[in-house]
């Protein structure tokens, strides 16, 4: 594996540095440290930083090299993942605001939305890697990220947690929300939710990682939050898209944006490589399908279908 760790010498680079150096350990991985300031006379003072950071990590084996360049850092490292095939991109955010929330700035997420290799954010330093929870709404998109993690908590010796969030159903649903809270019922029903969480199960268990399938019930980020804090993750895991949509950005908000924002763990984020159908693309869909139960569905004698 080929690591990428962004830096400015500052300290959440030397924390973001700290923790890929766990993965790199493990992995046996090569690090990078790309070194990054906006002015040309600044990066010989960069680059003496960084190779003191090199020997704070007390690793001798450990592959390292470093690399320093000059502009715009958003630029920088896509044009850096594009010339150099890296597995991880290593980036670090800081802490802003009286709140206590750890806030990325703009440049850093844009980062995650613009680059392929998977991205991990890293807002606290953690002293090992030990439990890592994937934020899975049950859907085919998070295929990526449960693959690249599986392989991950393997060569950690860590086990993993499937969280998949749902909202609490009207009474009239009372048999689906009691399914769901058993989760050992969930997993043997038939639905879509089930069937994917098997297959993701699945696919974690074959790499001989514990794995945990955990369900609950509210506001999605709210819950993440709380899972988070009642279990006290190493690691969270959330999927991206490989292109925006406009639609359920706006009516579900961009989870993966907002667990990058307010959590205070680092945050693994991997792309989906399968299309993000529009909003159009699905009415369009749905709307066929309806039409077509209407052509084919008998119609009793008188009823207005007739007339």
């Amino acid at each position: 594996m080929k690591i990428l760790v962004c830096s400015d010498g500052s300290e959440r680079g030397r924390r973001a540095l700290a923790f890929a150096a766990i993965i790199a350990e493990a992995t046996k991985a090569e690090i990078t440290i790309l070194g990054i300031s906006e002015l040309r006379k600044q990066q010989a003072k960069l680059l003496e930083v960084l190779a003191r950071e090199r020997e704070v990590l007390h690793r001798p084996d450990l592959s390292l090299q470093i690399a320093t360049k000059f502009g715009d850092p958003v630029e920088e490292i896509i044009r850096r993942t594009q010339e150099t095939a890296y597995e991880l991109v290593v980036i670090s955010v800081e802490r802003k605001g009286s709140e206590g929330f750890f806030l990325p700035s703009a440049k850093a997420y844009s980062i995650t939305e613009s680059i392929t290799p998977p991205v991990l954010v890293v807002p606290v330093a953690r002293a090992a890697l030990r439990r890592i929870l994937i934020c899975t709404g049950g859907g085919i998109y998070i295929a990526n990220a449960v693959n690249f993690t599986s392989k991950l908590a393997k060569d950690l010796a860590a086990e993993v947690t499937l969280l998949t969030v749902t909202t609490q159903p009207a009474a009239m649903h009372g048999t689906l929300y009691r399914r769901q809270e058993n989760v050992d019922a969930l997993l043997n029903s038939n639905s879509a939710l089930a069937r994917n969480l098997r297959n993701q199960k699945q696919i974690i268990e074959r790499m001989g990682v514990p794995v945990t399938v955990r369900v609950r019930h509210g506001m999605v980020i709210d819950q993440i939050l709380a899972e988070i804090e009642e279990h006290d993750y190493d690691l969270v895991v959330a999927g991206s898209w490989p292109a925006r949509d406009t639609w359920r950005t706006y009516v579900i908000g961009n989870i993966t944006r907002q667990i990058v924002n307010l959590t205070d763990r680092p945050v693994l984020v991997v792309r989906s490589t399968i299309g993000l159908t529009s909003f159009t693309e699905r009415l369009r869909h749905i709307m066929k399908a309806m039409k077509g139960k209407q052509d084919y569905m008998p119609r009793a004698p008188g009823s207005l279908t007739n007339l």
